[in-house]
């Protein structure tokens, strides 16, 4: 997971909150008579945009024009009808997320079993469904909009493709709202519930760091010194904001990556 960083709300959408104050999401996606649909269909788009194409939980790239394999998440539950709050229309509460493993048709003519390869909120659903964690995981899952730019609180286990926390960078993380002792137990739970290390996720995580492993056996033998590796392994990855699995990369890459981010000014 890495940061989030959302735009303005889209004006077709203030448009609509200020027409319809009370709706629901529901109300609003089907809404086809005053084009509550067409503004559904702008927020995932835009989320899309925002988070420049890759999922918000699990960070495979997405597409805003495929309703089945991108929707859009809210991060606090759009059930909660808070007189004082419309959580269904906020826009800083909606993330656009990947179908988490629910679209039956196979991966790359690989079949996961489910529902043990569902994640992100597809898991998280699931997780509230059988009563293993509260409808509101606020506090209990690190939001996306949270997530620190700097430093980078995940770390990779190459051998299985599997993500962590950082104990490391952790320590001197503080999240809003954390509900745990530590930032470690909320990056660490946070894996958990959206379920990003299944086996799905990992030995996609696994591809990636055996074509990074590759292309540096490349520059070797192509006569390029240690020195100028990461900056060729960074043009190669980062020539388009973002790569997919893109904490995955910065992991492999490490130091590297975080400069060249800091050059740029990375905020999400």
């Amino acid at each position: 997971m890495k940061r989030v960083c959302k735009g303005p709300s889209p004006p077709m959408l203030d448009d609509y909150i200020q027409a319809n104050p009370e709706a629901t999401w529901e109300q609003m996606r089907n809404d086809n008579s005053s084009g509550g649909y067409e503004v559904a269909h702008e927020c995932r788009a835009r989320s899309v945009q925002d988070q420049k194409g890759l999922c918000a939980y699990c960070e495979q790239e997405i597409s805003s024009d495929d309703p089945l394999r991108c929707r859009v998440e809210h991060f606090h539950p759009k059930s909660d009808r808070d007189e004082s709050h419309n959580w269904s229309l906020d826009w800083k509460n909606m993330l656009a997320v990947c179908d988490g493993g629910s679209w039956r048709i196979p991966e790359e003519n690989v079949s996961y079993p489910l529902p043990e390869n569902l994640s992100c909120d597809a898991h998280k659903g699931r997780m509230i469904d059988i009563g293993k964690i509260p409808q509101n995981c606020e506090g209990r899952i690190l939001n996306p909009l949270e997530a620190p730019a700097f430093p980078n609180i995940f770390t990779l286990d190459k051998g299985t493709g599997c993500l962590k926390a950082d104990d490391t960078y952790c320590i001197d993380v503080v999240i809003p709202g954390n509900t745990y002792e530590t930032t470690v137990e909320l990056v660490d739970q946070t894996i958990a519930i959206l379920n990003l290390n299944c086996d799905r996720l990992t030995e996609k995580r696994i591809l990636v760091v055996r074509n990074i492993e590759h292309n540096k056996k490349t520059l070797r033998k192509n006569g390029i010194t240690p020195a100028d590796m990461p900056s060729k392994l960074i043009n190669r990855y980062f020539n388009k904001k973002w790569p997919e699995f893109f904490t995955t990369i910065r992991c492999c890459l490490g130091k590297a990556v975080d400069t060249y981010l800091e050059s740029i000014n990375y905020q999400g």
